[in-house]
């Protein structure tokens, strides 16, 4: 049956035949309906009409078609009407090009030709087996039929499709057997067959020794069985996806809704006791891990600005001039600090002196600039070791493990649903899936700690273009610095304005170092 498989699946028979309408020129179109004709002649021959209305946009040529025959047949007589009016075919091999000029147009094309030898005579049955398209047709069908029609009425016919023909059968009467494909998507495969007594070809070569009746008959049964137990799967399928989905759905819910009250009862914890502290936060961590975190781990240049002029604050370096630095004699407290040092003060610059001049001309060299990004990085690495080490978020891997598995879970659901055209059910199992996996994947809450940090320096940020001059000159210098550093770290506009309005009693100013890229 045609909804035995997805649109993805594509069954593999060896075509003979193929009819596979594409334009001459580039041009959008759809082929609206496709109609087929085959009429089985009492000398195994087959005369093929088809009548194909293409609707298109933009200018066109015409329409092409490639017809192979199979073995021990051939084609002939390729016409081409449109409103009884004969086109032009031209024929280079097994390529018909049937040429109708027009631009914007719907139109409908008749072509005709006869399939000599089509008909399989053997000693009991006569069968025409043949494939209209296959997994190389580039154009989808949106109406496809086809109708077998037999030489002389019958009441005895066998008939079955294959691929997106399987289970289309709609009517047989006379003899005459109806495919009703509909919508046949690009790159599918579909062979029709139909059989009738050997009798009805008096004039036909015979298969001497060979019959196919026994055949035929079983595997039209085994079709029928696997028809009808596809159907069973889906009506099953059909009526517990709504339990499947929900379940998860529900789960899901729970995940989130439990998650987010954890998070506020963090965040209220923290409210409460930030009531009575200053303006200014703590400092738990260094000024350049602050703002990393800050910055959801993201590093620019700015964050190296600011370590640098973190450097200057706690006294680890003099600043000698606007854009020149000198390391002084206190060693550092983080490793990140001195592999700072280690790659301004020496390997940028020289002996401990270090200028933005110097940076600046090691980066226009490019022989340089891969080895400067590398270093970055490892710095960057070495401030992001500071901030693990304060475990400012819940790993949670037990939890993020059972989410990423019950969104795999649902990856069989969503193939079976889909390859029974459950495709309402296939999408919400889908997204239900990404969902869990994306949970999973990002779920890490913050600890007491990380969403005091986050929570302090946010509520800096916020209320600090409220601030007095006598609230800023309340600060000691080394406050001052704090916030002015972390302003430049974490780009803050606003703060970095207010800044410019305000006393300073250390006036220290912000170095354009080079971003990373």
């Amino acid at each position: 049956m045609k909804h035995m498989k997805t649109r993805t699946i594509i069954l593999a028979l060896v075509l003979c035949l193929f009819l596979i309408p594409v334009q001459v020129s580039a041009v959008d179109f759809t082929i609206d309906h496709t109609q087929i004709d085959a009429f089985l002649q009492e000398d195994g021959n087959v005369q093929i009409t088809e009548q194909h209305t293409y609707q298109f946009d933009g200018d066109f040529n015409g329409i092409t078609r490639t017809l192979i025959p199979k073995e021990n047949t051939r084609i002939e007589n390729v016409e081409a009407v449109e409103n009884n009016k004969p086109l032009e075919v031209e024929q280079e091999g097994n390529l018909y090009k049937i040429f109708r000029g027009g631009s914007d147009e719907t139109i409908t094309i008749d072509l005709s030709y006869t399939i000599k030898n089509g008909v399989e005579v053997y000693t009991d049955l006569g069968q025409f087996y043949w494939p209209f398209f296959d997994s190389s047709n580039e154009s989808s069908y949106e109406n496809m039929e086809i109708y077998v029609h037999p030489p002389q009425p019958t009441g005895e016919v066998l008939a079955l499709g294959y691929g997106e023909a399987a289970g289309t059968i709609q009517t047989i009467k006379d003899g005459v057997v109806h495919f009703e494909l509909g919508e046949v998507e690009s790159g599918e495969n579909g062979d029709i067959r139909a059989a009738y007594d050997a009798s009805l070809f008096p004039v036909a070569s015979i298969n001497e020794g060979k019959a196919i009746r026994s055949d035929l008959t079983a595997e039209i049964a085994d079709q029928e069985e696997k028809l009808a137990a596809f159907e069973n799967r889906k009506d099953l399928l059909s009526l517990i996806g709504p339990f499947i989905v929900g379940a998860f759905a529900i789960y899901l819910s729970a995940l989130l809704i439990t998650a987010w009250r954890k998070k506020r009862a963090v965040i209220w914890e923290v409210e409460r006791n930030s009531i009575q502290q200053s303006l200014l936060p703590k400092g738990e961590m260094s000024l350049p891990a602050t703002i990393l975190h800050m910055k959801s781990m993201i590093p620019s240049g700015n964050l190296l600005s600011a370590a640098l002029l973190n450097l200057v604050r706690k006294g680890i370096v003099d600043r000698r001039s606007e854009n020149e630095f000198i390391l002084g004699n206190r060693s550092s407290d983080h490793r990140h600090e001195e592999m700072l040092i280690q790659w301004l003060f020496y390997k940028i610059g020289n002996e401990g002196k270090f200028s933005i001049d110097t940076l600046d001309n090691y980066i226009e060299n490019k022989e340089n600039q891969q080895s400067y990004h590398e270093d970055f990085t490892k710095w960057v690495e070495e401030v992001k070791a500071e901030i693990k080490e304060h475990k400012l978020v819940q790993k949670k891997v037990g939890l993020r493990w059972t989410v990423a598995i019950s969104g795999l879970l649902l990856i069989p659901f969503t193939i079976l649903f889909g390859v029974h055209d459950l495709l309402m059910w296939m999408f919400f199992s889908l997204l239900l899936s990404i969902l869990f996996i994306l949970f999973a994947m990002l779920y890490q809450p913050r600890t007491i700690m990380g969403a005091r940090i986050k929570h302090q320096w946010n509520h800096l940020s916020s209320t600090y273009i409220n601030i007095d001059k006598k609230q800023w000159s309340e600060w000691m210098s080394d406050e001052q610095m704090w916030a002015f550093i972390y302003a430049i770290g974490v780009n803050d506009k606003a703060m970095l304005k207010k800044m410019k309005i305000l006393p300073a009693q250390v006036q220290i100013k912000g170095s354009a170092i080079p971003p990373v890229t």
